[in-house]
């Protein structure tokens, strides 16, 4: 039996045993989880490994902390392994993964000038810390520092055969940088020798053939690298942008749907295929509408950089012209608004801009975009600018620029559309100078009918072209030239209203009465509404059935015409007559007295008002 100081003793000792357990125990935890955080990292499986250092962090571990921070790292998130890595250097400034964390994150946003410090840090706290020796020659290399950059590669060379190839190549990469291809490639090549097997290797061979441009010989070795880790996402990017850069762009876009499709926080890749699908909108439309999910994806990622912004301000320019959507548009000006106040000064992110401020009518703006975006801009732009300023009164400089667009290649669609422009204008001008000097206004008409002529010879079914011919033909008083056209206007466009009108009156002034009602009649058909053109015709109408005494039918035309036209004495004096005639004094006088009101001085309406008071006493 046992005594009970023996069972005091057994206590006593299974109370420090069970503290020794308890202080054991979380140190215990959490190495276990570092450990796992780590395996779960080198294996791809990123949101075990996620926990696993979370579980480890809250127990107060800054490896765990930074282990966070490497997890976003590896998702892209670099906000968020940022924040991570500052906490993990306030835990333990001592521990290197935390300074060398920062100065990736750094590194990544080329920003190597603010990352080298931490480099140097971290290499200090750990003297044989291969990632982050391989950062810190990176950085040398970006900032120019190469001799630094190769002392700094030289340290892992002897880290054994995992670490050796990664500097070689990031010796090649010095080389590289300094234009030293001979030695690049020999660096690359000894780094596949020494390493067949290891993807990096064949990536960095790829990487190198993409720099000459030698994309052919970079497509295996890209190739050779995914074989080796199918599922590396970085891989297949690398191969999205060589088959992008070769123009193999349906190869390249199906990289980056992979890619994205497996890592949706990727912002180069998300970049890329929004960027390639805004690209390719130009030869499909429906591209455009494609690539605004993964520019709203990469500007949520990477809200800084100027160039997302005004890929996707394009884009919502291009997709809200399809839609017809101004709120896309107002959209669109905002994104490209952001991009501009980052530091784009892109050529067409000024040109699309412009564009939407024209669209606007904000015309100060828009010229102020235009002069930003250069001389050499696309004709179609050239056309807007021009049109803006002829809004604008500016007619020299309008025409100036239509000149471009005609002198680059006058057979162009534009091209024909602008000479029309340039036509209108000088016919504007003209009815203007004849306002007070017809003498003065004739060499403008003149000039209008060579435009248009040429116009003409260049595509001889443009209606609006004969169209002008003729009213200029009219005005200079050649009638049988101007009939001539504007009868070849109508045939052209035969739904437009008004060339059937001014046909009409041209035939009214050649006293060709039969054409004339023809050309009326049809203006009558083809006007469903009541402008002052169909009152006319109308009224034209009425006036030929009243000269041949088919008074039923010139009233009905002449009391249409007035309904449209109130104050017309013409129509409402010949509408009168036609009452009168027909035998209706009532009507006939109340028309008179409707003329007399708005002209008191006619005196046919005087007299017929005359003859009807004196008949009716």
């Amino acid at each position: 039996m046992r005594t009970p100081s023996a069972f005091r003793t057994n206590l006593w000792l299974l109370a420090v045993l069970a503290g020794a357990m308890l202080t054991v125990m979380p140190g215990t935890l959490r190495a276990d989880e570092l450990r796992d955080g780590r395996a779960a990292l080198q294996a791809g499986r990123l949101d075990d490994a996620m926990r696993f250092f979370e579980q480890s962090a809250a127990q107060g571990s800054a490896e765990g902390r930074a282990g966070v921070g490497l997890v976003w790292l590896k998702r892209h998130q670099l906000v968020n392994a940022r924040e991570a890595f500052e906490l993990a250097e306030k835990m333990d400034n001592q521990l290197a993964m935390a300074h060398y964390g920062q100065a990736e994150v750094l590194r990544q946003l080329e920003k190597c000038e603010e990352a080298v410090p931490k480099f140097q840090r971290a290499v200090e706290l750990d003297r044989r810390y291969p990632e982050a020796q391989l950062g810190l020659s990176a950085c040398y290399t970006q900032i120019g520092r190469y001799a630094e950059a190769v002392a700094a590669a030289n340290r892992g060379l002897n880290w054994g055969t995992k670490w050796r190839p990664q500097f070689l190549i990031a010796l090649g990469n010095i080389a590289l940088a300094r234009d030293s291809l001979r030695d690049a490639g020999i660096w690359y090549t000894t780094a596949a020798q020494d390493s067949p097997d290891d993807p990096a290797t064949h990536r960095a061979l790829g990487d190198f053939y993409v720099k000459r441009g030698t994309f052919d010989l970079a497509y295996p070795e890209y190739q050779s690298a995914v074989a080796r880790d199918s599922g590396n996402v970085e891989l297949h990017f690398a191969l999205g942008q060589a088959l992008f850069y070769g123009q193999r762009y349906d190869s390249a876009l199906e990289e980056f749907q992979w890619v994205v499709a497996r890592d949706p926080e990727f912002p180069a890749a998300q970049l890329a295929l929004g960027d390639l699908l805004y690209r390719s909108g130009k030869a499909a439309a429906r591209r455009y509408a494609e690539s605004r999910a993964p520019l709203e994806k990469y500007v949520q990622l990477r809200p800084d950089d100027p160039k997302g912004w005004s890929v996707l301000g394009r884009a919502y320019y291009y997709i809200g012209l399809a839609d017809k959507d101004s709120t896309l548009k107002d959209k669109a000006l905002e994104a490209l608004d952001k991009a501009e106040s980052l530091g784009d000064k892109t050529k067409e992110m000024y040109t699309i801009r412009a564009r939407l401020h024209i669209d606007r009518r904000e015309f100060e703006q828009a010229g102020a975009d235009y002069d930003r975006a250069g001389n050499d801009l696309p004709p179609e732009d050239l056309y807007r600018q021009a049109r803006m300023l002829s809004i604008q009164k500016n007619f020299v400089r309008a025409e100036s620029l239509y000149s471009v667009i005609v002198d680059r290649d006058s057979t162009s669609r534009l091209a024909l559309m602008v000479l029309n422009e340039i036509g209108k204008m000088r016919f504007g001008q003209a009815a203007d100078s004849a306002k007070v000097d017809k003498a003065a206004a004739a060499p403008l008409y003149l000039q209008t009918i060579d435009i248009f002529q040429r116009r003409i010879s260049l595509d001889p079914g443009n209606d609006e072209a004969y169209y002008y011919v003729g009213l200029c033909h009219r005005e200079l008083g050649q009638y049988p030239e101007a009939i001539a056209a504007m009868r070849q206007s109508a045939n052209l466009a035969d739904g437009k209203v008004d060339r059937h009108f001014w046909l009409g009156l041209l035939y009214v002034q050649a006293d060709s009465v039969d054409q004339a009602q023809q050309e009326f009649q049809r203006v009558v058909e083809l006007d469903t509404g009541s402008s002052n053109n169909k009152a006319i015709a109308l009224r034209q109408l009425g006036y030929y059935r009243l000269l041949r005494k088919e008074y039923g039918g010139a009233i009905e035309f002449l009391e249409q015409s007035a309904s449209i036209n109130p104050k017309d004495a013409g129509t409402l004096l010949w509408l009168a007559q036609g009452y009168q005639n027909s035998g209706n004094r009532g009507r006939s006088a109340e028309n008179y007295r409707r003329v007399l009101t708005l002209d008191p001085g006619n005196a046919d309406a005087r007299n017929g008002l005359k003859i009807l008071e004196g008949g009716a006493r």
